[in-house]
C-alpha cells in the first residue's frame, strides 16, 4: 500500500499521470493501476476521469493531507534500521556518575550540534546499575568503568574510551597523612568518597581490605567539586581521577598522596547492542567526543 500512496501523492502534486510516472520511473499504466487499487481500498474515487487529463477530486485533496505525513513517518521508520541513516528519535544514554564531570557537557552539546533530529535522554548511575539497564533494554548505549585490563562481556559492541588514573588527595594546609604513605596509614585517615557502587571506592576498599585493614569513611556524597572542597578544608582524604583534580578550582589547595603498591586505574568503555540502526553514527560521535574530553 506504500507504493499506492506514493503514486497517489505524486499524481496530486504533479497534476498529471504522465509526469507522476516519469518522476517515479514507472509506466503510466502502473501508476493508474496503483491509484485504482487505492480507490478500491478507500471505497471512493480519487480521480475525475471524465476530465482530460484526469484531475484529483475534492476528496483526493483531503486524502492527500493525511497521506503526506503518513509517508514521511514511514520514511522515518525505515531510516531507524539503517546503520548509515541520519540519527533521529530518542537515544537513551547511561553515564556513570564518577565521570559525568569530565564528559557530560561536551557529549551532550556535540550530539545536539551534529544531529538536530536526535533527542538524548540521560540516565546517571554506577556501572553495575547501567549494565542491568542495558541488559533489560532500558538503555541504548552506556559508558561503564572496569578495572584496568578487564574487558566487558562479549554480549555488546564495545569501544575503549580512556584509562583513568586515580589519585589520593588531601589538604595541603591540613594534611592528615604523609604525602608518601602506606595502606595502613591511609585506611584510618577518614575518607570522603562517592556512595557505595562507585568503581573508585570499590578499587580503594578492595586494596585496603586485601592488605588486612578496614576503610574508615567519614562522608559519602555525590559531586567531585563538593568532595574536593571538603578535602581541601582538611576534613578527610579523597580519591579522584587525575583529570578531575587538574580541572578543579580546589587543585591549588590539595596535594597528591603517593601510596606504595596502590596505583589504581580504571578503563572507560562505551557499550551498545550489536544492532542499533540509525543510532550508529551518533554512538560513534559520542565515543570520539568522550575520548577528546579525557585528553583535554
Amino acid at each position: 500500500m506504500i507504493d499506492e500512496l506514493k503514486s497517489f501523492v505524486t499524481v496530486v502534486e504533479e497534476s498529471s499521470l504522465t509526469r507522476a510516472a516519469q518522476k517515479l520511473c514507472v509506466t503510466q499504466s502502473a501508476v493508474s493501476k496503483r491509484i485504482q487499487r487505492l480507490e478500491d481500498v478507500l471505497g471512493a474515487p480519487l480521480l475525475d476521469r471524465n476530465s482530460k487529463p484526469p484531475r484529483a477530486t475534492a476528496l483526493a485533496h483531503r486524502i492527500h493531507e493525511h497521506a503526506v505525513p503518513l509517508l514521511a513517518a514511514f520514511d522515518r521508520l525505515m531510516n531507524v534500521t539503517r546503520e548509515d541513516g541520519d540519527p533521529s528519535g530518542k537515544l537513551r544514554f547511561g553515564l556513570p556518575q564518577g565521570i559525568a564531570d569530565i564528559v557530560l557537557f561536551d557529549a551532550l552539546t556535540a550530539l545536539r550540534d551534529a544531529f538536530p533530529a536526535l533527542e538524548v535522554t540521560l540516565r546517571s548511575d554506577w556501572s553495575p546499575g547501567l549494565l542491568r539497564l542495558l541488559d533489560a533494554g532500558g538503555l541504548d548505549v552506556a559508558a561503564i568503568l572496569t578495572p584496568k585490563g578487564r574487558q566487558p562481556a562479549d554480549d555488546y559492541v564495545r569501544q575503549h574510551v580512556a584509562t583513568l588514573e586515580l589519585v589520593i588527595v588531601q589538604s595541603k594546609r591540613r594534611p592528615l597523612v604523609s604525602n608518601r604513605a602506606t595502606l595502613a596509614a591511609i585506611a584510618d585517615g577518614g575518607w570522603i568518597l562517592n556512595p557505595e557502587g562507585c568503581g573508585y571506592r570499590a578499587a580503594l576498599q578492595n586494596a585496603i581490605e586485601r592488605a588486612g585493614y578496614v576503610l574508615r569513611v567519614k562522608a559519602d556524597t555525590h559531586g567531585s567539586e563538593m568532595q574536593l572542597q571538603l578535602i581541601a578544608s582538611g576534613l578527610g582524604l579523597g580519591l579522584v581521577p587525575r583529570s578531575v583534580l587538574t580541572q578543579s578550582v580546589w587543585q591549588r589547595r590539595l596535594e597528591v598522596v603517593k601510596v606504595a603498591r596502590f596505583a589504581p586505574q580504571l578503563d572507560v568503555w562505551l557499550l551498545h547492542a550489536p544492532h542499533i540502526g540509525n543510532f550508529s553514527r551518533a554512538v560513534a560521535q559520542l565515543g570520539d567526543t568522550m575520548r577528546a574530553s579525557f585528553k583535554s
